[in-house]
């Protein structure tokens, strides 16, 4: 019974033990600022957690934050985002499994007969039975234990996958809203200046008929308009096709926004006062950052699992039921049976096939660790980008309303000169042509502006837990 009773012991203590490296996140020397900062001035603050979250509110825009609220409930990448944690749980859950024992039904017949010349030769009986099998390998070396682990950091990157697939909607969204509000703020200045040139026609075909004018004037006056007049079908078609990106970002079909986003509105421009964070900080909070760490701890508990595959398997096997030769005989007391067993299996003879798997988990942490190296990195030019992007691009549309203020001005003076005399009516058309192309570049600047913003929250991983209620109890 001692003996019993130590032996017991052993197996408990060595049960605790497990194969391979343990994982610790790796960790980098980052830079306390960006490089871009240097352009930025005074005007940039510290962006916090909760205003990160929810990001497009800043653009103050109700219909950019009803579309988010449809998106966030229906988009059906959420969704299959969704259906991988749950896949991922699954996977968890089987793992967990094979730590605790296995129990089974089971019902058999056998027929044996002795051939030995020992032992009674050619006896021949039969053996019936009906009871519960059970079997638990015992994990001494931790080989059960790191393939749980591994499952467990596998469900948690499916997590961050989620909130990553949240960044991307949300960005992907306010982008592409902005670029509906564009096309049609460009589609108004295009019809505006149509309309103008199409008063400068009819004043140039009147002074042509008081003979004060040529028809040199109203053929160049004509083709400019005929020429911005065709301009606005491909306008048009940009708006419908973006319409319906729209509608597949939310998860409607085609037509079910229509009523709601077909009146003009104005572009939407956000503050960038709260804007900054620094590099740890950025690194901290993106959801891909943790994917590739989550991937990285999976392969390294992988490693142990691998490396245990060299050890003994421990296993103890036990039946509770009936047996009997006579099958009518099956079912009465005396058939009771009960019957326990332990069984050891150490490798002996592979030929290389768990040295092969040991060095394939540890290519393949390597390769965990490389990229998740190279999404630090690509984490830092990204946001490094976006945010050089945004701030010149906020100059140059500074510069641009300054160049449509005097542009609109030089088309007023051009045409009291002209009816005064002073210049001829080429002149007057070179005006518009200006203003109509500054117009358009100030409309284009002012998407970009906003649009390298929507990118650099996407770079500082904002959206990441913007969710329904509904959604976020599916992925706790």
């Amino acid at each position: 019974m001692a003996l019993k009773a130590g032996y017991l012991m052993l197996l408990c203590s060595l049960a605790g033990c497990t194969m391979g490296p343990d994982y610790r996140e790796p960790s980098f020397a980052l830079q306390d600022r960006w490089q871009a900062e240097k352009d930025a001035g005074a005007g940039l603050k510290p962006i916090t957690p909760e205003k990160l979250r929810s990001w497009w509110k800043s653009f103050g825009d109700p219909q950019l934050d009803r579309l988010m609220e449809l998106a966030l409930a229906d988009n059906l990448d959420l969704k299959i985002a969704l259906t991988r944690i749950d896949q991922a749980r699954a996977d968890r859950r089987s793992v967990r499994a094979e730590l605790f024992p296995q129990i089974d039904i089971s019902a058999g017949g056998q027929r044996h007969q002795n051939l030995s010349p020992i032992y009674a030769k050619g006896v021949r009986f039969n053996l019936f039975e009906l009871g519960f099998d059970a079997i638990w390998e015992l994990d001494l070396f931790g080989r059960l234990q790191r393939r749980l682990e591994s499952a467990s950091a596998d469900l948690e990157a499916a997590k961050e996958e989620h909130a990553q697939a949240l960044v991307t909607l949300t960005a992907e969204l306010a982008r592409s809203y902005v670029e509906y509000r564009n096309l049609q703020n460009q589609l108004r200045i295009t019809r505006s200046n149509l309309e103008a040139q199409r008063h400068t026609l009819k004043l140039t075909d009147r002074l042509f008929s008081e003979g004060v004018g040529t028809r040199h004037d109203v053929v160049r006056a004509r083709a400019q308009a005929e020429t911005t007049s065709a301009q606005i079908p491909a306008l048009e078609a940009e708006v419908i096709a973006t319409l319906r990106q729209l509608e597949v970002l939310v998860g409607r079909q085609p037509g079910a926004l229509d009523g709601g986003l077909n009146a003009s509105a104005a572009l939407p421009v956000a503050p960038a006062q709260q804007l900054l964070t620094s590099p740890a900080e950025t690194i901290r909070w993106r959801p891909d950052i943790h994917v590739a760490e989550r991937r990285l701890a999976a392969a390294t508990a992988m490693q142990g699992a691998a490396i245990a595959e060299l050890f003994p398997k421990v296993s103890l096997s036990a039946f509770l039921g009936l047996r009997n030769t006579d099958i009518e005989s099956l079912f009465k007391s005396a058939a009771f049976s009960y019957s326990t067993a332990a069984n050891l299996l150490q490798p002996l003879l592979n030929f290389g096939r768990i040295q092969a798997g040991i060095d394939l988990t540890e290519a393949q942490q390597k390769e965990a660790y490389l990229a998740y190296e190279k999404a630090v990195l690509e984490a830092l030019r990204e946001t490094e980008t976006s945010l050089t992007r945004y701030l010149k691009e906020e100059v140059r549309r500074q510069t641009l309303a300054r160049a449509v203020a005097d542009q609109r001005e030089s088309v007023r003076l051009s045409q009291l000169r002209y009816q005064e005399g002073v210049i001829t009516f080429l002149d007057v058309l070179d005006a518009q042509r200006a203003l109509y192309a500054a117009e358009i570049e100030l409309a284009r600047s002012e998407a970009d502006t906003s649009t390298n913003l929507i990118a650099f929250y996407k770079a500082l991983g904002g959206g990441a837990n913007a969710m329904s209620p509904e959604i976020a109890q599916e992925a706790s």
